[in-house]
């Protein structure tokens, strides 16, 4: 009798990665906003840690190992402690300040939406911390996710090397991403351990 195995459906890579296509439209969202970008991290309107808790918030959700470990040291570096690292990880805000609350509020429904935020959810950010400063925090869920994704993508590939392909994607885009990029992630994350 043979032996054949079955891809069920719990054997799939299921992270978001990103394909040739969806890296694209990114590419031209970032460069149709490069004046907000430079704006935001020029401006400071939102802290550095704030930042890195956005960032860590939409990274949970995404769960790209490779952020996850940068934005982690970052944050640590800025004094964040591992249990608010752990919390953000979780989607627990309940003990952050009031005047990040709904920051952190909106990454998450950021990610869970897949970098498509329903209005109510964007005119709530926007009352509450004006025009400018929402739009910052806007750049920065676009810019993680972004991080996230091409992670992804990279853990991706080596999930299909070992025999757990992603749902969909594109093994093209993972490998051009990994033969770019991955090696940089490695070099980097193996540098700072």
């Amino acid at each position: 009798m043979s032996t054949q195995t079955v891809n069920h459906p719990f054997n799939y890579f299921r992270k978001r990665t990103y394909t040739f296509r969806t890296f694209i439209t990114d590419i031209q969202k970032i460069m149709n906003h490069r004046k907000y970008i430079r704006e935001a991290h020029r401006s400071r309107r939102v802290s550095k840690k704030l930042s890195e808790h956005i960032m860590l918030v939409v990274t949970g959700i995404n769960e790209c190992v490779y952020c996850e470990w940068g934005h982690t040291n970052f944050a640590l570096n800025l004094g964040t402690t591992m249990k608010e690292i752990d919390a953000l990880l979780s989607k627990e805000f309940s003990d952050f300040p009031p005047d990040e609350y709904q920051a952190l509020v909106f990454a998450q429904h950021y990610a869970e939406s897949a970098g498509q935020p329903s209005k109510e959810e964007v005119t709530k950010l926007l009352t509450e911390y004006g025009l400018e400063k929402g739009r910052d925090i806007i750049i920065f869920c676009e810019m993680i996710t972004m991080g996230n994704l091409l992670g992804n993508s990279i853990s991706a590939f080596f999930s299909r090397l070992n025999g757990i392909p992603p749902e969909s994607g594109s093994i093209l885009f993972e490998f051009t991403v990994f033969i770019f990029g991955g090696f940089l992630f490695d070099r980097y994350m193996n540098r700072n351990r």
